[in-house]
């Protein structure tokens, strides 16, 4: 049988932001196992951020909005109650006020089949109004090469919005797209975009698996300690900032216990 050992994450991150459960259709694990493997890894913070109600297979908006009964600490790990949102054709996402008040975290990004490529141009307008709207707090794996963007616009659209823009860190999918992902590390660090960086993981055990997105970064020139999720607090101003309300539980624990702003 063959077997091997995931890869150790690396210290300077602590918070993973973007990981699924079985609530998705095409995860492996639950909500409890992917708290206790990030507690095992060292981590202090994970985000739930199922896909949204369009994509095929996934869950409905009651699902969303019950978050609630999620609690904020699972095995000494705090849990962020979110989404990875479908952005839709010309119309937004598919999360809904309700769901957006019930939540932590909104990202969104494009998946097929709820959006199919319409070129560079439909797909530049299409990131740069969900981002102008002001209702996402990070653009998920932006740097993708089925869906082309004009980087410049679009990192400059979120430096002026102040929306994250991902380093995905899948080694499953878009794994075509590295190139472009080192060109977004690059232009959002100079242009001063904020950046986050998450593993994208559907099981457990890839869970604060960051080296992949670690490579891209250093390619980029980048240091890790920009990134928006580099500690628990950093994160939590972060969201605060952009009136995530229902987090001020979190940020007065993580206050209290003297945590730095910027990664070790």
């Amino acid at each position: 049988m063959i077997t091997s050992d995931p890869v150790t994450p690396a210290p300077r991150i602590t918070v993973d932001t973007h990981i699924h459960t079985v609530a998705s259709g095409h995860a492996f694990s639950t909500v409890t196992e992917n708290a206790r493997e990030a507690a095992s890894r060292g981590l202090a913070m994970i985000a739930n951020t199922d896909h949204g109600p369009d994509l095929p297979g996934g869950t409905n908006k009651i699902y969303f909005k019950g978050q609630r009964v999620i609690p904020r600490f699972i095995a000494g790990v705090a849990v962020l109650r979110g989404i990875e949102a479908n952005i839709r054709h010309g119309r937004g996402t598919d999360c809904t006020e309700s769901m957006e008040a019930a939540l932590d975290l909104i990202m969104a990004g494009f998946h097929a089949p709820v959006y199919n490529n319409e070129g560079e141009a439909a797909n530049t307008r299409r990131l740069i109004s969900v981002i102008s709207s002001g209702r996402v707090d990070v653009i998920t794996h932006p740097a993708n090469t089925q869906y082309p963007i004009s980087l410049r616009d679009v990192i400059q659209a979120a430096r002026d919005c102040r929306t994250a823009l991902e380093i995905n860190c899948s080694r499953y999918t878009r794994t075509d797209s590295r190139p472009l992902a080192v060109q977004l590390a690059a232009l959002a660090a100079e242009e001063g975009a904020p950046l986050i960086m998450g593993s994208d993981a559907h099981i457990c055990y890839d869970i604060g698996c960051f080296d992949l997105g670690l490579g891209i970064l250093e390619e980029a020139g980048v240091d890790p300690a920009i990134l928006v999720n580099a500690t628990p607090l950093r994160l939590l101003e972060f969201l605060q900032s952009r009136g995530r309300k229902n987090t001020a539980d979190l940020l007065a624990h993580f206050q209290s216990t003297g945590e730095h702003r910027t990664a070790d």
